[in-house]
This record gives structure tokens, sequence and C-alpha cells, in this order.
């Protein structure tokens, strides 16, 4: 049973297998995936998918809310309204195609750093 409370949320594993053809083939979505690291890669994409997590939380009031990505996931939906993708984009949406995680991050920081700056 799903819960109903705003104050939760839920991280899904999708293992995905992309074929000869570049086809994505879903094998599975696990509920609990883990999130124990077995080698320096698998750290860091496990660090990152926590890292964009907590992002798209943002807990600390962070994003001004005219992203068009959070921690490298496209923002679809803002207030209730469908986003339209970028003005200058060719495609609808990067669909992880383009993840402009470190810009991000780096934007994120300057903000942070603005706003301690100013005591706030």
């Amino acid at each position: 049973a799903m819960i109903n409370d705003k104050h939760c949320f839920e991280l899904y594993g999708y293992d995905v297998l992309i074929d000869a053809d570049m086809n994505p083939w879903l094998l599975e979505v696990n509920a609990s995936p883990s999130l124990t690291a077995t080698s320096n890669d698998d750290y860091a994409m496990k660090f990152g998918v926590l890292d964009d997590c907590l992002t798209v939380l943002d807990f600390e009031r962070y994003n001004l809310q005219d992203e068009q990505q959070v921690g490298g996931f496209d923002v679809l939906v803002r207030n209730g309204v469908r986003c339209p993708p970028p003005a200058d984009s060719v495609w609808a949406s990067y669909v992880g195609a383009h993840n402009n995680r470190v810009a991000q991050v780096r934007k994120l920081a300057q903000r942070v750093a603005k706003r301690q700056k100013q005591g706030k």
C-alpha cells in the first residue's frame, strides 16, 4: 500500500538492459534498491542518485523554482502545470540524455554562498 504523506518519499531502483540496437528493456523495479557500493564507479553512481534525490527535495529551499532541470531530472510539472521544453530545445525532454548536473551543482553552490554572505 502506498503511504499518502507529503513528508515521505520512496526511491525505486530500475534495472534496464540496453540491447545492441540501443533499445531499452526494463528487467525489474526494486522497491528497496541496494545503496551499498561494490566499486568506485558504483559508489559514484549511487552517491549521485542520492545527491540528486535530495536536491529535488530541496529541504534548504535553494532552488529558485524556475529551473528547467533539478538534480539531473527534467522539471515536467510546476504548480500543476506542464512545463514546456527549453526554448532552444530540439527534443521535448532530455530524458537523461543531457545531464548538466555539474553545472547545476555549481550554480546551487554559488546561490548558497551568496545567501550565506548576505546572512540569510
